[in-house]
């Protein structure tokens, strides 16, 4: 009988102890589980702002080529040059000096040989009447510019994407202006990412072809690729995430089409970069789960040890000292199920409070900083944005500049603000970098065009400069001292709120839902204060905004251009 209650009590004590072990392995399996799909969340949220950020970047490298170019055209056209004129190349070379991402500038004439190149002597005049690029402005005289697919140099140099536009003089077709973007610059940003293993950054041509790629592989640029390797089995729509899951293997796939060039950027995650926090936590999980079974199994075995002790004893002692034994067993098991339970609660607390949650989840987002800070630095992009950007800085004309850009401001306003230039005279030379000063003010132009149309009706737009006095400065906060040129972007659209306002200058935070990056002012923010100015910003809702920039004035020291 004693016999009999000894292995019936053990077996229940080895069946309490086994349902003990089967909730905490379905707790801590539900919670890895849980743990895994917030992990994945959290590689989504990820994904999509490096991805923004590299769409930032496309879109801020291909602007400011076509930029460039718009003005290399408009030169040529005013200048009409001869063939491997000196003068026009070094106008060429001092354009090519301030788009990183273009190798070389050239012209093809209307018969398809090129006139003037930066690669003078080097490249020979070739023809390139057979190039895709060239033959489509023959095919459409409607076309006036475009960014061909990846082309190979028959130099040799390797792959670039042609930016052109076309050339028309006394009403004729005069040539293409061409800049050789070239892949590289990409892969740069791509490198400084610091992406991890089984992670791959590319750059796609809108027809699938592959511009650019990080992890580097020479082999594929210039190919096509599947539907499934860019969209991840999905195709529809500007950019979404695609996540394959079996549990065993997890591949996620996230795109963005880049706006105003023909391009789509891809991040794709895989292991083992993808979950290896959570696979770290499974194994940690697995070794405590071995951990609480040696425990179990121990305590089964010395409950058992004890039972044969206690066989020869009175069924009554037998039966107090097996449930004493069992009190003991539940205790313990308790105990430590506690301190497992815990551990988990803790770490899940810290995970929660964490912003971003975890290390390699906040240095994915330090290093994308970095990136807007290269595309605010394009885009400065993506584009100045950490305000490392170099920049070239000169004395320049706030007034001259906005005059001569006048058209660029107007173009941006489009057809519903008309643009108005309220210029002091008296207004000092500025030290700033003209290019990003240009793009700030076409920022700046574009945001008040989208409040004004935002207010369903016609308004304008003015441009407005002044030298700012000691009395005017602590106005509006500034140093008393310094001595500071304004440049403001005042509009008649819809206006902020004062939440809107606080936040307004917050890199991604966008009013203008998916068709926004949120990078145009905090780039305009970040150009101003690297050079040492300030940014003021006024606004009521159906008052319109006015934003103001303080610029430096140039100081008989820095009247020499340096770098920034």
């Amino acid at each position: 009988m004693a016999s009999a209650d000894l292995r019936s009590d053990s077996r229940s004590a080895a069946g309490v102890a086994a349902l003990l072990w089967l909730l905490v392995l379905a707790l801590v399996v539900s919670l890895l589980l849980h743990e895994r799909r917030v992990q994945l969340e959290r590689a989504e949220g990820t994904a999509r702002a490096l991805t923004l950020l590299m769409q930032a970047h496309t879109e801020g490298t291909f602007g400011a080529v076509d930029l460039v170019l718009s003005g290399v055209v408009d030169a040529y056209e005013a200048l009409q040059p001869a063939a491997d004129d000196p003068r026009f190349r070094a106008l060429l070379r001092d354009r090519l000096s301030e788009i990183p991402s273009v190798r070389a500038i050239y012209i093809v004439g209307a018969d398809g040989y090129v006139r003037n190149h930066t690669d003078f002597p080097d490249t020979p005049r070739t023809p390139l009447a057979d190039r895709e690029y060239f033959r489509r402005y023959l095919e459409d005289p409607g076309l006036q510019h475009r960014v061909s697919p990846p082309v190979y140099s028959r130099s040799g140099l390797g792959w670039f994407n042609a930016v052109t536009r076309r050339i028309v003089v006394d009403g004729r077709f005069a040539g293409v202006a061409v800049a050789a973007v070239v892949p590289t610059h990409f892969e740069t940003l791509y490198r400084a990412m610091e992406l991890g293993p089984g992670q791959t950054i590319e750059l796609f041509y809108e027809d699938l072809t592959r511009v650019a790629r990080y992890p580097a592989d020479d082999s594929k640029i210039g190919r096509k690729a599947l539907p499934t390797e860019v969209f991840g089995g999905v195709v529809h729509g500007d950019s979404t995430i695609a996540v394959r899951d079996d549990l065993l293997h997890v591949r996620m796939t996230s795109f963005r089409r880049v706006r105003n060039a023909p391009f789509i950027v891809t991040l794709t995650q895989a292991p083992p970069s993808l979950l290896a926090a959570w696979r770290s936590e499974v194994l940690g999980a697995t070794i405590a789960m071995a951990a609480l079974t040696s425990l179990l199994v121990a305590l089964v075995v010395q409950l058992h040890r004890k039972r044969q002790i206690a066989a020869r004893a009175r069924h009554r002692l037998a039966q107090s000292e097996r449930l004493e034994a069992v009190g003991q067993l539940t205790g313990g098991i308790a105990h430590d199920f506690a301190n497992l339970l815990g551990i988990v609660r803790t770490n899940l607390a810290i995970v929660e409070r964490l912003h971003p949650p975890d290390l390699r989840v906040r240095k994915a987002l330090q290093t994308s900083e970095r990136a807007v800070a290269n595309a605010r630095q394009l885009i400065e992009q993506l584009l100045l944005f950490a305000r490392r950007g170099s920049l070239d800085l000169r004395p320049i004309d706030p007034n001259e500049t906005l005059q001569r850009h006048l058209d660029m401001l107007r173009q941006a306003a489009g057809r519903q603000a008309r643009v108005e230039l309220a210029l002091d005279g008296k207004a000092p030379p500025c030290l700033a970098d003209e290019t990003q000063f240009v793009t700030a003010m076409v920022n700046l132009v574009a945001n008040a065009r989208d409040a004004i149309d935002d207010s369903h009706g016609r308004g304008s737009i003015t441009v407005q400069t002044g030298r700012v006095s000691p009395t005017q400065a602590a106005e509006w906060g500034l140093a008393s001292e310094a001595r500071l040129v304004r440049v403001s972007v005042v509009d008649t659209g819809s206006g902020m709120d004062e939440k809107m306002l606080a936040r307004v200058f917050e890199p991604f935070f966008t009013t203008k839902g998916s068709e926004g990056t949120g990078l145009g002012l905090a780039q305009v923010y970040g150009f101003v204060n690297q050079l040492g100015g300030q940014v003021r910003i006024e606004s009521a809702l159906g008052r319109g905004t006015a934003v103001h920039l303080f610029f430096p004035v140039v100081e008989p020291e820095t009247a020499a251009p340096r770098k920034g």
